[in-house]
């Protein structure tokens, strides 16, 4: 009976499971193979060794620029969704919020909306020269609080960074927040019951009993939004039109220009390297995740 349980589960699995293998696995074991070789994509390809990883990090300034950028877009990025998500979820669940479901309808609508979509409106929203934000900070005299007017929020400067991780972070809350709901509704009412007769207030509770609760649900986003964080492409691509800037290039736009350019082996590389980035960080954070807490140990 065990037998035949198993062998129905793999059945089960053997479909998805070849899907990943051959559109997950075998891409990303022929692009690891592929960075040991110069190829343009015609004629059969030289292998060269490590000459590509050499010159990724010995020559190619324009990579570090685009993996400071990546970095600095994620640690900005992931913390404050996961934060947020989780407030607005515990928000939400209170019992003196009202309009809960259309709440919920408007954080989720950015997720349902094409990135293309997205940041070509807020590529409109940040022109600086007759986007609505400038617009409206000139209405109200905001404008005298900036050294050089208008801020290059498109340009090549930090300001361009931070609203690609501002809207970044606002497209993936809903998708932050539902996950939390989700944890939050299994949580047995009579804990928040029994730590009201005891005295704890709603943040008490909300600290001591939901956020512990919720310790799963929390590894998954960061890991979710850590990965969506480091292979982040169309909404920069959109926003800067594909520009080579230090402050807007990130690890995927610049591979894919290396990639236009047919330097398929070099561009190959920096997929490795965006690979093993997210592998060691998603295992830092399932050690870290892993840890007792103090109530545990």
């Amino acid at each position: 009976m065990r037998d035949r349980s198993l062998n129905s589960g793999w059945a089960f699995a053997a479909f998805p499971l070849a899907v990943i293998f051959v559109f997950t696995l075998l891409p990303t074991i022929a692009g690891a193979g592929l960075s040991f070789f110069e190829w343009s994509g015609s004629g059969l390809p030289q292998f060269i060794g490590l000459e590509n990883y050499y010159a990724a990090i010995g020559h190619d300034q324009q990579m570090w620029f685009a993996l400071r950028n990546t970095l600095i877009f994620a640690l900005a990025t992931v913390p404050v969704t996961v934060i947020l998500s989780f407030i607005l979820a515990a928000i939400l669940r209170a019992e003196w919020f009202v309009g809960r479901r259309i709440a919920q309808a408007m954080l989720f609508m950015p997720m349902v909306i094409s990135i293309v979509a997205i940041g070509f409106i807020w590529r409109w929203v940040l022109d600086p020269h007759s986007g609505l934000l400038n617009f409206a900070m000139e209405s109200v005299g905001l404008d005298h609080l900036f050294s050089n007017w208008p801020p290059p929020w498109l340009g090549d400067s930090p300001w361009a960074l931070g609203g690609m991780c501002f809207i970044h972070v606002w497209r993936n809350l809903g998708f932050g927040v539902v996950l939390y709901l989700a944890a939050l509704s299994r949580v047995p009412k009579s804990q928040y019951e029994a730590a009201g007769v005891d005295g704890a207030g709603s943040w008490h509770a909300t600290w001591r009993i939901s956020w512990p609760a919720v310790r799963h649900m929390t590894l998954f986003l960061i890991i979710t939004s850590s990965i969506w964080s480091l292979q982040v492409f169309d909404l920069v691509w959109v926003m800067t039109g594909g520009a080579e800037q230090p402050w807007t290039d990130v690890l995927n736009t610049h591979l894919y220009r290396e990639f236009s350019a047919n330097r398929l082996g070099y561009s190959a590389t920096i997929g490795v390297f965006i690979l093993l980035i997210t592998a060691v960080i998603t295992a830092m954070q399932l050690w870290w995740m892993r840890q007792p807490r103090k109530d545990e140990a």
